[in-house]
Protein backbone atom coordinates (compact mmCIF):
# COMPACT_ATOMS: atom_id res chain seq x y z
CA UNK A 1 0.00 0.00 0.00
CA UNK A 2 1.19 3.36 -0.60
CA UNK A 3 1.15 6.65 0.83
CA UNK A 4 2.40 10.05 -0.67
CA UNK A 5 3.94 11.98 1.35
CA UNK A 6 1.91 15.39 2.88
CA UNK A 7 3.73 19.05 2.76
CA UNK A 8 1.26 21.23 1.50
CA UNK A 9 -1.27 20.95 -1.39
CA UNK A 10 -0.46 17.26 -3.27
CA UNK A 11 -0.03 19.43 -6.65
CA UNK A 12 2.62 21.35 -4.92
CA UNK A 13 4.42 18.71 -3.93
CA UNK A 14 4.60 16.87 -7.20
CA UNK A 15 5.99 19.68 -8.79
CA UNK A 16 8.70 20.53 -6.16
CA UNK A 17 9.97 17.05 -6.30
CA UNK A 18 9.79 16.06 -9.80
CA UNK A 19 12.41 19.39 -10.59
CA UNK A 20 14.50 17.99 -7.38
CA UNK A 21 14.33 14.39 -8.00
CA UNK A 22 14.05 14.09 -11.87
CA UNK A 23 11.50 14.56 -13.38
CA UNK A 24 7.34 12.84 -13.53
CA UNK A 25 6.94 8.99 -13.80
CA UNK A 26 7.76 7.56 -17.31
CA UNK A 27 7.78 4.74 -19.32
CA UNK A 28 10.69 2.59 -20.38
CA UNK A 29 10.33 3.49 -24.07
CA UNK A 30 10.48 7.49 -22.49
CA UNK A 31 13.68 7.15 -20.41
CA UNK A 32 16.28 5.97 -23.20
CA UNK A 33 18.88 4.58 -21.44
CA UNK A 34 18.58 2.29 -18.08
CA UNK A 35 21.47 2.91 -15.54
CA UNK A 36 21.35 0.59 -12.73
CA UNK A 37 23.26 0.97 -9.37
CA UNK A 38 22.59 -0.86 -6.95
CA UNK A 39 24.29 -0.70 -3.38
CA UNK A 40 23.61 -2.96 -0.37
CA UNK A 41 24.69 -2.14 2.72
CA UNK A 42 25.50 -5.11 5.19
CA UNK A 43 24.00 -5.26 8.88
CA UNK A 44 21.98 -2.58 8.51
CA UNK A 45 18.40 -2.27 9.99
CA UNK A 46 16.30 -0.70 8.97
CA UNK A 47 15.43 0.93 12.04
CA UNK A 48 17.96 2.79 12.89
CA UNK A 49 17.84 4.93 9.73
CA UNK A 50 16.23 8.72 9.56
CA UNK A 51 13.81 8.41 6.98
CA UNK A 52 12.51 5.17 9.02
CA UNK A 53 11.69 7.07 12.21
CA UNK A 54 15.06 7.11 14.03
CA UNK A 55 15.47 9.92 16.63
CA UNK A 56 19.00 10.41 15.52
CA UNK A 57 20.19 11.97 12.24
CA UNK A 58 22.24 9.24 11.28
CA UNK A 59 20.97 8.95 7.41
CA UNK A 60 20.59 12.67 5.69
CA UNK A 61 21.63 11.65 2.08
CA UNK A 62 19.60 8.29 2.19
CA UNK A 63 16.73 10.71 3.66
CA UNK A 64 17.41 12.84 0.47
CA UNK A 65 17.31 9.75 -1.70
CA UNK A 66 13.97 8.71 -0.16
CA UNK A 67 12.38 11.93 -0.68
CA UNK A 68 13.24 11.91 -4.55
CA UNK A 69 12.03 8.43 -4.89
CA UNK A 70 9.86 5.48 -3.16
CA UNK A 71 10.44 3.87 -0.03
CA UNK A 72 9.22 0.57 1.27
CA UNK A 73 9.00 -0.12 5.07
CA UNK A 74 8.06 -3.33 5.00
CA UNK A 75 11.41 -5.16 3.27
CA UNK A 76 11.74 -8.41 4.60
CA UNK A 77 15.29 -10.28 4.42
CA UNK A 78 15.71 -13.75 3.36
CA UNK A 79 18.46 -14.61 5.56
CA UNK A 80 20.04 -13.31 8.44
CA UNK A 81 23.81 -13.28 7.31
CA UNK A 82 25.73 -12.62 4.22
CA UNK A 83 25.97 -15.35 1.90
CA UNK A 84 22.38 -16.55 1.05
CA UNK A 85 20.95 -13.05 1.70
CA UNK A 86 23.03 -11.92 -1.21
CA UNK A 87 22.27 -14.94 -3.43
CA UNK A 88 18.58 -14.50 -2.94
CA UNK A 89 19.57 -10.61 -4.67
CA UNK A 90 21.58 -11.83 -7.14
CA UNK A 91 18.95 -14.86 -8.22
CA UNK A 92 15.36 -13.71 -7.33
CA UNK A 93 15.12 -16.79 -5.61
CA UNK A 94 14.76 -17.75 -1.65
CA UNK A 95 17.23 -20.10 0.06
CA UNK A 96 15.19 -22.78 -0.16
CA UNK A 97 15.44 -22.69 -3.78
CA UNK A 98 19.14 -21.60 -4.71
CA UNK A 99 20.66 -23.59 -1.67
CA UNK A 100 23.97 -21.18 -1.42
CA UNK A 101 24.31 -21.72 1.82
CA UNK A 102 26.39 -23.53 4.95
CA UNK A 103 24.59 -26.55 5.87
CA UNK A 104 26.45 -27.49 8.76
CA UNK A 105 26.61 -26.35 12.17
CA UNK A 106 28.79 -24.04 14.01
CA UNK A 107 30.05 -26.99 15.72
CA UNK A 108 32.38 -27.40 13.20
CA UNK A 109 35.30 -25.85 13.51
CA UNK A 110 37.96 -23.83 11.75
CA UNK A 111 38.34 -24.04 8.46
CA UNK A 112 36.31 -27.09 8.14
CA UNK A 113 33.39 -24.50 7.96
CA UNK A 114 34.75 -23.24 4.78
CA UNK A 115 35.00 -26.39 3.05
CA UNK A 116 31.27 -27.19 3.72
CA UNK A 117 29.71 -23.76 2.30
CA UNK A 118 27.68 -24.03 -1.17
CA UNK A 119 28.67 -21.47 -3.51
CA UNK A 120 26.31 -19.74 -6.08
CA UNK A 121 24.95 -22.11 -8.52
CA UNK A 122 26.63 -20.02 -11.35
CA UNK A 123 23.96 -22.12 -13.84
CA UNK A 124 21.45 -20.51 -12.26
CA UNK A 125 20.19 -17.31 -13.68
CA UNK A 126 21.28 -13.92 -11.90
CA UNK A 127 20.70 -10.51 -11.86
CA UNK A 128 24.27 -9.43 -13.72
CA UNK A 129 24.64 -12.07 -16.20
CA UNK A 130 21.20 -10.83 -17.24
CA UNK A 131 21.90 -7.31 -17.68
CA UNK A 132 24.81 -8.10 -18.87
CA UNK A 133 23.51 -10.16 -21.47
CA UNK A 134 21.32 -7.38 -22.67
CA UNK A 135 24.51 -4.79 -23.50
CA UNK A 136 25.01 -3.54 -19.99
CA UNK A 137 28.53 -2.71 -18.87
CA UNK A 138 28.63 -4.15 -15.15
CA UNK A 139 31.26 -3.31 -12.44
CA UNK A 140 31.33 -4.66 -9.07
CA UNK A 141 33.05 -3.79 -5.58
CA UNK A 142 31.94 -5.94 -2.54
CA UNK A 143 33.91 -6.33 0.62
CA UNK A 144 33.40 -9.18 2.25
CA UNK A 145 35.38 -12.57 1.32
CA UNK A 146 32.93 -14.47 1.66
CA UNK A 147 31.30 -12.21 -1.81
CA UNK A 148 34.40 -13.35 -3.74
CA UNK A 149 34.87 -15.12 -6.76
CA UNK A 150 35.90 -18.08 -5.16
CA UNK A 151 31.63 -18.19 -3.97
CA UNK A 152 30.27 -17.07 -7.46
CA UNK A 153 29.40 -13.99 -7.08
CA UNK A 154 31.70 -12.41 -9.84
CA UNK A 155 29.34 -14.31 -12.72
CA UNK A 156 28.28 -11.47 -15.28
CA UNK A 157 30.59 -8.42 -13.66
CA UNK A 158 32.74 -7.01 -16.62
CA UNK A 159 35.24 -5.69 -13.11
CA UNK A 160 34.58 -7.17 -10.08
CA UNK A 161 36.58 -6.48 -7.26
CA UNK A 162 36.21 -8.08 -3.37
CA UNK A 163 38.56 -6.79 -0.65
CA UNK A 164 38.39 -9.80 1.48
CA UNK A 165 38.21 -7.57 4.80
CA UNK A 166 36.11 -4.61 4.23
CA UNK A 167 35.81 -2.67 7.25
CA UNK A 168 36.72 1.12 6.77
CA UNK A 169 36.53 0.42 2.67
CA UNK A 170 33.39 2.83 2.09
CA UNK A 171 35.18 5.52 0.84
CA UNK A 172 37.76 3.46 -0.87
CA UNK A 173 35.06 1.53 -2.26
CA UNK A 174 32.97 4.94 -3.64
CA UNK A 175 36.04 5.86 -5.26
CA UNK A 176 36.52 3.03 -7.48
CA UNK A 177 32.97 3.26 -8.61
CA UNK A 178 33.29 7.25 -9.39
CA UNK A 179 36.52 6.43 -11.29
CA UNK A 180 34.72 3.23 -13.23
CA UNK A 181 31.84 5.62 -14.15
CA UNK A 182 34.09 7.76 -15.03
CA UNK A 183 35.48 5.48 -17.60
CA UNK A 184 31.92 4.14 -18.80
CA UNK A 185 29.81 6.77 -17.89
CA UNK A 186 28.57 6.88 -22.05
CA UNK A 187 27.74 3.52 -21.87
CA UNK A 188 24.67 1.59 -20.48
CA UNK A 189 26.10 0.29 -16.87
CA UNK A 190 24.80 -1.66 -14.38
CA UNK A 191 27.25 -1.35 -11.05
CA UNK A 192 26.74 -3.27 -7.74
CA UNK A 193 28.61 -1.95 -4.29
CA UNK A 194 28.74 -3.79 -1.24
CA UNK A 195 29.14 -2.06 1.93
CA UNK A 196 30.49 -3.68 5.11
CA UNK A 197 31.92 -0.92 7.43
CA UNK A 198 28.43 -0.83 9.58
CA UNK A 199 29.41 -4.46 10.79
CA UNK A 200 30.76 -5.47 13.83
CA UNK A 201 33.40 -4.36 14.99
CA UNK A 202 31.23 -0.89 15.35
CA UNK A 203 34.81 0.97 14.68
CA UNK A 204 33.85 3.98 12.33
CA UNK A 205 37.02 6.99 12.03
CA UNK A 206 37.05 10.45 13.74
CA UNK A 207 35.04 12.02 13.96
CA UNK A 208 31.95 9.53 13.44
CA UNK A 209 32.86 7.66 16.50
CA UNK A 210 32.24 10.68 19.08
CA UNK A 211 29.50 11.55 17.16
CA UNK A 212 27.32 9.70 19.07
CA UNK A 213 28.69 9.25 22.36
CA UNK A 214 31.60 10.87 24.22
CA UNK A 215 34.38 8.41 24.51
CA UNK A 216 36.10 7.98 20.66
CA UNK A 217 38.57 5.67 22.28
CA UNK A 218 35.61 3.13 23.07
CA UNK A 219 35.14 0.43 20.99
CA UNK A 220 33.17 -2.64 21.76
CA UNK A 221 33.89 -5.21 19.84
CA UNK A 222 35.35 -8.08 22.80
CA UNK A 223 32.00 -9.65 23.36
CA UNK A 224 31.06 -13.02 23.98
CA UNK A 225 28.29 -14.42 22.09
CA UNK A 226 25.79 -16.68 24.21
CA UNK A 227 22.18 -16.47 25.60
CA UNK A 228 23.06 -15.06 28.57
CA UNK A 229 25.37 -12.05 27.51
CA UNK A 230 27.64 -10.86 29.70
CA UNK A 231 26.63 -7.12 28.40
CA UNK A 232 24.81 -4.63 30.66
CA UNK A 233 22.65 -1.67 29.48
CA UNK A 234 25.53 0.88 28.84
CA UNK A 235 27.45 -1.27 26.88
CA UNK A 236 24.52 -2.03 24.80
CA UNK A 237 24.40 1.58 24.16
CA UNK A 238 27.75 2.28 23.28
CA UNK A 239 27.60 -0.89 20.54
CA UNK A 240 24.29 1.05 19.43
CA UNK A 241 25.98 4.61 19.42
CA UNK A 242 29.32 3.32 17.55
CA UNK A 243 27.05 1.46 15.33
CA UNK A 244 24.52 4.45 14.65
CA UNK A 245 28.37 6.16 13.93
CA UNK A 246 29.04 3.49 11.38
CA UNK A 247 25.67 4.06 9.64
CA UNK A 248 26.74 7.77 9.14
CA UNK A 249 30.45 7.17 7.75
CA UNK A 250 28.32 5.26 5.43
CA UNK A 251 26.07 7.69 4.56
CA UNK A 252 28.30 11.01 4.11
CA UNK A 253 30.81 8.99 1.66
CA UNK A 254 27.46 7.97 -0.42
CA UNK A 255 26.42 11.26 -0.56
CA UNK A 256 29.45 11.78 -2.83
CA UNK A 257 28.09 9.39 -5.07
CA UNK A 258 24.87 10.56 -5.37
CA UNK A 259 26.64 14.38 -6.12
CA UNK A 260 28.64 13.02 -8.77
CA UNK A 261 25.89 11.43 -10.55
CA UNK A 262 24.07 14.49 -9.98
CA UNK A 263 26.57 16.90 -11.07
CA UNK A 264 27.37 14.59 -14.21
CA UNK A 265 23.90 14.54 -15.44
CA UNK A 266 23.20 11.03 -15.37
CA UNK A 267 20.95 11.17 -12.17
CA UNK A 268 17.98 11.36 -14.70
CA UNK A 269 18.83 8.24 -16.39
CA UNK A 270 19.87 5.94 -13.47
CA UNK A 271 18.31 3.81 -11.03
CA UNK A 272 19.57 4.10 -7.89
CA UNK A 273 18.28 0.97 -5.07
CA UNK A 274 19.56 1.06 -1.54
CA UNK A 275 18.81 -2.05 0.53
CA UNK A 276 20.53 -4.10 3.41
CA UNK A 277 21.13 -7.67 2.88
CA UNK A 278 20.45 -8.29 6.80
CA UNK A 279 20.06 -6.28 10.43
CA UNK A 280 21.31 -6.85 13.57
CA UNK A 281 20.71 -7.72 17.27
CA UNK A 282 21.03 -5.76 20.19
CA UNK A 283 19.53 -8.31 23.10
CA UNK A 284 16.37 -7.68 21.94
CA UNK A 285 16.32 -10.83 22.06
CA UNK A 286 18.59 -11.93 24.10
CA UNK A 287 21.07 -12.13 21.47
CA UNK A 288 23.68 -9.61 19.51
CA UNK A 289 25.22 -9.38 16.13
CA UNK A 290 22.97 -11.64 13.62
CA UNK A 291 22.81 -15.29 12.02
CA UNK A 292 21.09 -16.89 14.75
CA UNK A 293 17.72 -16.04 15.50
CA UNK A 294 14.51 -15.52 12.32
CA UNK A 295 13.73 -11.65 14.50
CA UNK A 296 12.41 -8.48 12.63
CA UNK A 297 15.75 -6.85 14.10
CA UNK A 298 17.57 -8.87 11.86
CA UNK A 299 15.39 -9.78 9.24
CA UNK A 300 13.57 -6.30 8.42
CA UNK A 301 15.62 -4.02 6.49
CA UNK A 302 15.73 -0.87 4.35
CA UNK A 303 14.71 -0.69 0.51
CA UNK A 304 14.71 2.36 -1.44
CA UNK A 305 14.63 3.30 -4.95
CA UNK A 306 14.70 6.30 -6.66
CA UNK A 307 15.06 7.22 -10.37
CA UNK A 308 13.50 7.64 -13.80
CA UNK A 309 10.02 5.64 -13.35
CA UNK A 310 10.15 5.75 -10.02
CA UNK A 311 7.27 7.91 -8.18
CA UNK A 312 8.56 10.42 -5.65
CA UNK A 313 7.82 11.22 -2.32
CA UNK A 314 6.02 7.54 -1.54
CA UNK A 315 6.37 5.66 1.36
CA UNK A 316 4.95 1.94 0.29
CA UNK A 317 4.31 -0.31 3.12
CA UNK A 318 3.53 -3.98 1.64
CA UNK A 319 5.15 -6.46 2.44
CA UNK A 320 8.08 -7.24 -0.16
CA UNK A 321 10.95 -9.60 0.05
CA UNK A 322 14.97 -9.56 -1.50
CA UNK A 323 13.90 -11.90 -3.80
CA UNK A 324 12.09 -9.38 -5.82
CA UNK A 325 14.81 -6.96 -6.33
CA UNK A 326 15.76 -9.43 -9.88
CA UNK A 327 12.74 -8.99 -11.38
CA UNK A 328 11.83 -5.49 -10.51
CA UNK A 329 15.06 -4.02 -11.56
CA UNK A 330 15.08 -6.38 -14.72
CA UNK A 331 11.04 -5.18 -15.72
CA UNK A 332 12.01 -1.46 -15.18
CA UNK A 333 15.19 -1.69 -17.96
CA UNK A 334 12.23 -3.02 -20.03
CA UNK A 335 14.02 -6.38 -20.42
CA UNK A 336 11.98 -10.11 -20.08
CA UNK A 337 13.37 -13.23 -18.76
CA UNK A 338 11.89 -16.74 -19.23
CA UNK A 339 13.75 -17.64 -16.06
CA UNK A 340 11.59 -18.77 -12.90
CA UNK A 341 11.81 -16.65 -10.27
CA UNK A 342 10.06 -16.24 -6.50
CA UNK A 343 10.06 -12.64 -6.04
CA UNK A 344 7.57 -10.47 -8.27
CA UNK A 345 8.20 -6.92 -10.08
CA UNK A 346 7.20 -4.56 -7.12
CA UNK A 347 6.62 -1.83 -9.03
CA UNK A 348 3.13 -3.52 -9.96
CA UNK A 349 1.56 -3.85 -6.49
CA UNK A 350 2.01 -7.04 -5.63
CA UNK A 351 -0.32 -8.90 -3.41
CA UNK A 352 0.18 -7.87 0.13
CA UNK A 353 -0.80 -10.99 1.62
CA UNK A 354 1.69 -13.62 -0.24
CA UNK A 355 4.22 -15.33 1.87
CA UNK A 356 7.65 -14.40 2.08
CA UNK A 357 9.90 -16.63 3.59
CA UNK A 358 13.24 -16.25 5.44
CA UNK A 359 15.79 -19.09 6.82
CA UNK A 360 19.18 -20.81 7.02
CA UNK A 361 20.55 -19.31 10.43
CA UNK A 362 23.85 -20.60 11.72
CA UNK A 363 22.80 -23.34 14.20
CA UNK A 364 24.52 -21.68 17.26
CA UNK A 365 25.72 -25.02 19.53
CA UNK A 366 25.29 -23.01 22.70
CA UNK A 367 21.65 -23.65 22.33
CA UNK A 368 19.21 -26.54 22.01
CA UNK A 369 16.40 -23.88 20.80
CA UNK A 370 17.11 -22.44 17.69
CA UNK A 371 14.90 -21.41 14.36
CA UNK A 372 14.61 -23.16 10.82
CA UNK A 373 12.67 -20.92 8.86
CA UNK A 374 10.09 -18.04 8.94
CA UNK A 375 7.23 -16.74 6.89
CA UNK A 376 5.25 -13.59 6.83
CA UNK A 377 1.92 -13.11 5.09
CA UNK A 378 0.72 -9.91 5.63
CA UNK A 379 1.50 -8.51 9.31
CA UNK A 380 1.15 -12.56 10.81
CA UNK A 381 4.42 -13.64 10.54
CA UNK A 382 5.60 -17.53 11.75
CA UNK A 383 8.50 -19.21 13.23
CA UNK A 384 9.35 -22.88 12.63
CA UNK A 385 11.61 -23.78 15.76
CA UNK A 386 13.25 -26.76 17.13
CA UNK A 387 13.27 -29.03 14.12
CA UNK A 388 9.92 -28.62 13.50
CA UNK A 389 8.76 -29.29 16.98
CA UNK A 390 7.59 -25.70 17.88
CA UNK A 391 5.88 -23.02 15.62
CA UNK A 392 5.38 -19.08 16.85
CA UNK A 393 3.40 -16.69 15.65
CA UNK A 394 3.18 -12.90 16.19
CA UNK A 395 1.13 -10.13 14.84
CA UNK A 396 3.82 -7.19 13.71
CA UNK A 397 1.01 -4.45 13.38
CA UNK A 398 0.00 -5.08 17.06
CA UNK A 399 3.37 -6.68 18.66
CA UNK A 400 6.28 -5.18 15.89
CA UNK A 401 8.64 -6.15 18.74
CA UNK A 402 7.47 -9.38 18.95
CA UNK A 403 6.91 -10.16 22.28
CA UNK A 404 3.91 -11.84 23.14
CA UNK A 405 3.40 -14.50 20.83
CA UNK A 406 -0.21 -15.51 19.53
CA UNK A 407 -1.86 -18.29 21.45
CA UNK A 408 -3.38 -21.36 20.29
CA UNK A 409 -2.24 -22.84 17.25
CA UNK A 410 0.48 -21.45 14.88
CA UNK A 411 -1.47 -19.87 12.03
CA UNK A 412 1.00 -19.68 10.04
CA UNK A 413 2.27 -22.85 10.24
CA UNK A 414 0.92 -24.35 6.86
CA UNK A 415 2.72 -21.69 4.78
CA UNK A 416 6.30 -22.09 6.92
CA UNK A 417 6.14 -26.12 6.18
CA UNK A 418 5.15 -25.29 2.93
CA UNK A 419 8.22 -23.53 2.21
CA UNK A 420 10.59 -25.83 4.22
CA UNK A 421 9.54 -28.57 1.74
CA UNK A 422 10.37 -26.23 -1.48
CA UNK A 423 12.74 -28.52 -3.83
CA UNK A 424 15.63 -26.56 -4.79
CA UNK A 425 16.32 -25.19 -8.35
CA UNK A 426 20.21 -24.67 -7.80
CA UNK A 427 22.39 -27.34 -6.92
CA UNK A 428 25.84 -25.69 -5.80
CA UNK A 429 28.90 -26.86 -5.20
CA UNK A 430 30.66 -26.68 -2.21
CA UNK A 431 33.20 -23.83 -2.54
CA UNK A 432 36.59 -24.16 -2.32
CA UNK A 433 38.22 -21.53 -0.20
CA UNK A 434 41.77 -20.26 -1.84
CA UNK A 435 44.20 -19.31 1.64
CA UNK A 436 43.55 -15.42 0.96
CA UNK A 437 39.55 -16.39 1.88
CA UNK A 438 40.73 -18.34 4.98
CA UNK A 439 42.89 -15.72 6.09
CA UNK A 440 40.60 -13.00 5.86
CA UNK A 441 37.31 -14.78 7.23
CA UNK A 442 40.06 -15.20 10.08
CA UNK A 443 41.05 -11.86 10.71
CA UNK A 444 37.49 -11.04 11.01
CA UNK A 445 36.80 -13.87 13.56
CA UNK A 446 34.82 -16.29 11.78
CA UNK A 447 37.07 -19.15 12.46
CA UNK A 448 39.73 -19.74 14.90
Amino acid sequence: MRSWLSIGPIILVYLILSVSCGGPEQSVQERGRNNIILIILDTLRAENLSCYGYYRDTSPALDSLAECGTRWTSLQAQAPWTLPAHATIWTGLSVQSHRTLNPVSLETEGEDRLKLIYKLDTDLPSLPVILRDAGFATFGVVNFAILSDVYGFDQGFDEYHCHPTGEGQAAVSVDMMIEWLEEHRDERFFCVMHLYDIHSPYAPPAPYNSMFQDDPELVWFDWEIDGDSILNAEEVQTAIDMYDGEIRWVDDNLSRLFAWLRTNGLEGETMIVVMADHGEEFLEHGWVLHGTTLYQEVLHVPLIMSGPGIPAGVVDSTRVGQFDILPTLIAWAGLESDAYFDGVNILEDPDPYRSIPSSETSLPPWTDRYPLASSVSGSVKTIMMNDMEEFVTYRLDEDPQEIQPLPGDSIGMESVLYYWATPPRGFPEFAQSDPRSIQALRDLGYID
